[in-house]
């Protein structure tokens, strides 16, 4: 009892009370900085800028060959995918062919959107039998609302077969208008063979020829790389990591680029800083208060003096 009687002598209830109330007062405005907030607005203009990007998905019948897992058309609706992940920004656009070509999502910045029409995109959604690159290059053109000769690009999708005659005539056009194309390939060299399905998906025959020997498609990388070379672009084969959309990606993005859209904003200014630099205030200053007693300074004669001295 001693021993603490002297120790809290020495403490200071005010000055304890007093680096109490600064804790709690820093506490108190740390929660306020939290709670963010605002007054007063700011208006502020929004600009998204990219380019114009078409995605061309072959969706003829020799797409649901399985030389790739789990089929061609899988396969290409997932690299279709992370396309659309990694080119957020750009305006984004589907195009579905077989033998005829048409825009199945306009170019959009509403990616949301644009994942439902990949979702519906199956093989048969064509209903012209055969494959035709050329229809597809060809609704890329139509589809593409700027006039200017750049900010386009066709990123083709598909195994390369083509039976409606040689593609190079609309790539020469397309390249003409500024039209970039990347191409990427789905399938195998040694090719599959083209299965029959039903109803449910399930596989009941393979397309055959006159033979009755099942017909092999294959994949025509030679037919893809000089439609990527002819305008500039780049022929990727489809992997199972499907690195190469993340390729393509960047090498959209180190495009010159152009204003896609513009948008004013009103928002209300940020002011948490006011109460959290009150709070820092708070807690150096509790920081620097002593809880001890303030000593009673005493004349430097009277402690040199003997008791009972006098001057």
């Amino acid at each position: 009892e001693e021993l603490v009687e002297k120790l809290s002598s020495t403490v200071s209830p005010v000055r304890d009370r007093i680096k109490s109330i600064m804790f709690l007062a820093a506490v108190f405005f740390l929660v306020l900085a939290l709670a963010r907030p605002q007054w007063g607005r700011k208006t502020e203009e929004v600009v998204r800028s990219g380019v114009d990007v078409f995605l061309a998905i072959d969706t003829s019948f020799s797409m649901d060959a399985t030389d790739v897992v789990p089929s061609r058309i899988e396969k290409a609706r997932r690299i279709a995918s992370v396309l659309m992940e990694e080119l957020q920004g750009n305006r984004i656009g589907l195009i579905v062919f077989s033998g005829a070509g048409f825009v199945q999502c306009p170019l959009t910045l509403d990616y949301g959107a644009a994942r439902i029409f990949l979702d519906a995109i199956s093989t048969g959604v064509v209903p012209s039998p055969g494959t035709s690159i050329s229809a597809a290059l060809e609704s890329a053109r139509r589809g593409f609302v700027s006039k200017e000769s750049k900010y386009k690009v066709v990123i083709l999708l598909t195994d390369g077969e083509q039976h409606e005659g040689d593609p190079m005539d609309a790539v020469e056009k397309a390249k003409e208008e500024g039209i970039l194309i990347h191409t990427v390939g789905v399938g195998t060299p040694g090719g599959d063979p083209i299965p029959v399905l039903d109803d449910r998906g399930q596989v009941i025959d393979y397309k055959r020829d006159e033979n009755g020997q099942p017909v092999l498609s294959r994949l025509d990388e030679d037919t893809l790389g000089r439609i990527a070379i002819a305008t500039g672009g780049k022929y990727f084969r489809a992997s199972d990591r499907e690195t190469e959309a993340e390729e393509i990606a960047d090498l959209v993005k180190d495009m010159e680029s152009k204003e896609l859209a513009s948008k004013l904003f009103t928002r209300y200014e940020e002011r948490f800083y006011w109460p959290l630099g009150v709070a820092i205030a708070f807690l150096i200053a509790d920081t620097v208060v002593s809880r001890r007693r303030r000593r009673k300074r005493v004349p430097l004669i009277e402690r040199s003096l003997p008791e009972g001295g006098t001057s």
